[in-house]
């Protein structure tokens, strides 16, 4: 698509009326307590970008919009954006996109097919093995407790910790990788017409202990450590791909991982590539938590001009004179559908 084309196509997505379906209204589900304050610095961000796009937004909490479903009730809506908090299990998680494709209506970030297929750890492993991404290898109490536990379902590193853990059927037990930890956002590209990764975003711990992970306290924080933007070598760049379209994955999404290092090499400013043979899955969100000053947020702001993206976001400020993270994934996600 050409920038002339795809102007024409901002002015197609004006006017047009997107649901904003956020979590169950007094749930005391594990990490609700993370959601509120989740409500009021996220929920709010999105209602401007509904506004920057010059469409109209409709606030609905998850049991109002599938009643209104359910009883033939909903208003006309072109899309929804699922913000359904990524603390539940995966089965009510999936609740409002698997709605939306019954009422034949594009829900962003993802179908429900993504959901449980993605955000479940133990299949998402499997999957990106089968791609030929590197996993951590899965052990059992025997081998060790210095492994790494993850709860399958649960969102935000909810119940990652180090060591087995009691309940060890509901999630899965594996190598720790020394090293770095990083993180790569994906979006569509309205130019290319696919998906596109943004920058990696590599975290640098202040202690630079190479067994810190970003796990469930350091996220309550959010402090200890910096940011640094990474390149991925081109075979991991095209896995990641790979592993983005076999999961049906069109508007957004977030890969983390593990690099695997014995010194502390990214420290220094002449080392900044991360090969594909160290670098080991850790999981993909499919719905991931877009933030102000947060790892997603950081990597949108590290696009380089010259980039297809760069241009894609001088196209829509220049058809819609502010852009932000959150305006930019909101219009590639609804363009990514009328495509």
């Amino acid at each position: 698509m050409t920038l002339e084309k795809l102007k024409k196509t901002f002015s197609k997505i004006k006017g047009k009326t997107i649901a904003l379906v956020y979590a169950f209204q007094g749930d005391t589900s594990d990490g609700f307590e993370h959601f509120f304050i989740w409500k009021s610095k996220i929920l709010s961000k999105w209602m401007l970008a509904v506004e920057d796009l010059h469409c109209l937004p409709l606030i609905l909490d998850v049991r109002t919009f599938i009643d209104k479903a359910i009883n033939h009730t909903l208003p006309h809506v072109d899309f929804v954006l699922n913000l359904n908090t990524g603390t539940l299990d995966l089965s009510v998680m999936a609740l409002v996109p698997s709605t939306c494709s019954a009422l034949g209506i594009p829900c962003i970030p993802c179908n429900a097919v993504s959901i449980v297929t993605g955000e479940n750890k133990m299949l998402s492993n499997l999957i990106a093995e089968s791609i030929g991404i590197h996993v951590p290898k899965t052990i059992t109490a025997k081998e060790g407790n210095n492994g790494i536990f993850r709860p399958i379902n649960l969102g935000n590193s909810l119940g990652v910790k180090r060591g087995i853990q009691n309940n060890t059927r509901n999630g899965i037990y594996q190598e720790f990788i020394s090293g770095y930890e990083i993180t790569t956002p994906a979006v569509y590209n309205s130019i290319t017409g696919k998906m596109d990764l943004l920058p990696t975003v590599m975290y640098l711990p202040d202690n630079k202990d190479l067994d810190w992970f970003n796990g469930e306290e350091v996220k309550k924080k959010r402090s200890g450590y910096s940011f640094r933007i990474v390149n991925l070598q081109d075979k991991l760049k095209n896995k990641y791909l790979d592993l983005i379209n076999v999961l049906s994955i069109q508007t957004f999404c977030r890969i983390d991982a593990r690099v695997k290092c014995s010194e502390e090499i990214f420290y220094k400013a002449s080392y900044d590539t991360v090969l594909y043979e160290d670098t080991y899955f850790i999981e993909i969100n499919v719905m991931p938590t877009i933030r102000d000053n947060n790892n997603f947020a950081y990597s949108f702001q590290s696009i380089q001009e010259g980039d297809s993206l760069s241009s894609c976001i001088a196209a829509q400020k220049d058809t819609f004179g502010h852009i932000d993270i959150y305006n930019f994934l909101l219009a590639s996600s609804m363009i990514s559908f009328t495509k």
